[in-house]
């Protein structure tokens, strides 16, 4: 809703400003009683671009949108978390740094010096890069907090997964995700159509950045190697029939529907344990409910936030 107040040439002057020619500062719009201003915005471009190659892809339209719906949901976390932790404040800070440290590996840097480096060459603040990632872990914090006592776990129903799963091979799948709403029912298969056509044209990790509404949309809808035996089984039974780099068709989840490419696949050699298969089933199994219930959380939130664009 607020996108069609926004004027999208915005984003040239921007690009422009990007090869030195001035831009003017302007309020672009509010979240509550912060200004959110283009200098803002021309900022948020550039972090996006960085981390994420694949915007390149995109047009300019696409990269404005995706950087405002990215400055709305930082914000809008942020507002919220504040009503619980003072001072943002990540009490384990070996995981904070273990977050770091694998944020700045995956793009191929071997030490935090030189990814500060990097970032201080191309005028990106390592800080608010932490601060984000911050957020985030609040965020998973307060949804766990909140949530936790409503996960609903069948054991009986994961052993026999498991069991049935005793004497096939053992593989490792390599997914990503992208979780979309519809406002009607009957718009699945028409969002669904054009997902696919983007995904086409842009790649899936373009895709995801343009539609997905999963924390996983930031980096391509990336969820790395997963155990298959962690996989629900009927998602598990058509990834199983799927040729790698294809996707699934969409299944409903808790806060909208998932699609799931088969990026890559491997089998791995070892036998089972029971126990240790159960155990990361049934953490599987939470994360993938505290997830939906973090997606619909955030969406009660932003109904209460008003954001206005002058």
């Amino acid at each position: 809703m607020i996108l069609k107040y926004l004027n999208v040439s915005l984003l040239i002057l921007c690009l422009m400003f990007s090869k030195g020619i001035t831009l003017e500062n302007k309020i672009i719009l509010k979240i509550n009683d912060e200004i959110i201003t283009s200098i803002d915005i021309f900022n948020e471009i550039e972090n996006l671009k960085f981390f994420n190659k694949n915007l390149n892809q995109l047009d300019n339209e696409e990269i404005y949108k995706i950087a405002i719906q990215s400055i709305t949901k930082h914000k809008i976390k942020k507002n919220e978390i504040s009503k619980f932790f003072e001072n943002f404040d990540v009490q384990n800070e070996d995981y904070l740094n273990e977050v770091i440290e694998n944020s700045y590996k995956n793009l191929g840097f071997q030490d935090v010096k030189t990814f500060k480096n990097e970032l201080r060459n191309k005028k990106i603040s390592f800080e608010n890069f932490k601060e984000k990632i911050e957020i985030d872990i609040l965020w998973s914090q307060l949804i766990y907090s909140k949530y936790y006592n409503k996960i609903i776990i069948d054991e009986k129903k994961l052993k026999k997964q498991i069991n049935s799963l005793l004497n096939e091979t053992n593989n490792l799948l390599n997914l990503r995700e992208i979780i979309f709403e519809v406002s009607d029912m009957e718009e699945i298969e028409t969002k669904f159509n054009l997902i696919t056509n983007d995904i086409q044209k842009l790649g899936f990790e373009g895709a995801a950045l343009k539609h997905s509404i999963s924390n996983t949309s930031a980096n391509g809808g990336n969820l790395g190697w997963i155990n298959e035996r962690s996989i629900n089984k009927e998602i598990l039974n058509e990834l199983k029939i799927i040729s790698i780099k294809s996707i699934t068709k969409p299944f409903r989840v808790q806060s909208g529907f998932l699609i799931l490419q088969k990026f890559d696949e491997r089998e791995i050699q070892k036998e089972i344990n029971e126990e240790e298969e159960l155990k990361k089933l049934v953490d599987f199994e939470k994360n993938q409910q505290l997830n939906n219930y973090s997606n619909l959380y955030y969406n009660k939130v932003k109904k209460s936030v008003k954001i206005d664009a002058p």
